[in-house]
Order: structure tokens, then sequence, then C-alpha cells
């Protein structure tokens, strides 16, 4: 009877695990909202709307910039990085998101894909336009309200040939 009791017992804690990472993992609801976050994404990067972009990210959001960037910690400096006071105004034309893979915890979700992005840059007169194709990796955090943002940015793109 002991040895049963022992074997029920090794049974639950190897069972156990499995059962709460099952009560954990992602929703439709919380698929269709991570979703909705890079619609919005691209949506508010296509009307220039800085607060809009802003929005998607937690305060202490983390941008890790192609071909190895410096990080920029929070909305302080990626405000510094997107829209710089007295920087080359610029007008994002064309932004793409593809989605490839979202997988999560119900707490935690990562999304990755690939971007086309495409922006015309003015300054001193001159107009610049540019474009490129990437890919990018989104960690979000389901916030108290039930809201998905943006912790971590990262995107890469082709290194500009010579």
């Amino acid at each position: 009877m002991k040895f049963f009791k022992v074997a029920a017992i090794l049974a639950f804690l190897l069972v156990a695990p499995a059962l709460s990472a099952a009560d954990r993992s992602l929703s439709a609801d919380d698929i269709a909202k991570i979703r909705d976050v890079h619609k919005r994404y691209e949506a508010t990067w296509l009307k220039g709307d800085a607060d809009g972009v802003r929005s998607l990210f937690t305060d202490d959001c983390v941008l890790l910039p192609h071909h190895g960037g410096r990080p920029r910690v929070g909305k302080k400096e990626l405000d510094e990085f997107w829209f710089a006071p007295g920087g080359p105004a610029t007008t994002v034309t064309k932004l793409i998101v593809s989605i490839e893979q979202i997988g999560g915890d119900g707490e935690i979700a990562y999304v990755w894909g690939t971007d086309e992005v495409a922006w015309t840059t003015v300054q001193d007169g001159k107009t610049t336009s540019s474009a490129n194709k990437g890919t990018f990796l989104n960690i979000l955090k389901k916030q108290p309200n039930g809201e998905w943002k943006i912790t971590h940015h990262m995107w890469d793109d082709p290194v500009p040939t010579q």
C-alpha cells in the first residue's frame, strides 16, 4: 500500500506541471488581441501617430535596433530613437507586418515574422526615400486590464551594400 501512495504522489508531481501549463496557454482572445496590437502598430505608423505608436509599448520597453545598434530602454529612449525633436521629418509610407508565429503562456507572449517598410525623410529641403524588408521579434506582456503591450521589440534587415 505504501508503494502505491508513493507512486501516486510521484505521478501527480510529474503531471501537475503539464496541467498547470495547459491552463496558462494563450487563449483565442489573447491571440486576437496580440494580432490587433500588430495591426495598430502598422496603422499608427502609417498615420504618423507617434502617441499611438508609444501607447503600444510598456513604460519599461526595450528596443533592440537592427545591425547591433545600442539597446534603447524605456519610453524616453524610444522617443529619442524614433521621434527625436529636431530630427529630420520622417514619414512612413509603407509598413506591412506579417506574423509567422505567436506563442506564450497567457501572461507573456512572443511574436515573430517579417516586415516591409518604406519611408521618406526630409532634411535641408532634400527628400530621401528608403525601403527594406526584414525580420522582427516582439515580446508582449498582458496588462492587468487584459490589454497586451510590447515590452521588447527587435528587428533586422539586410546589411546595406556599399
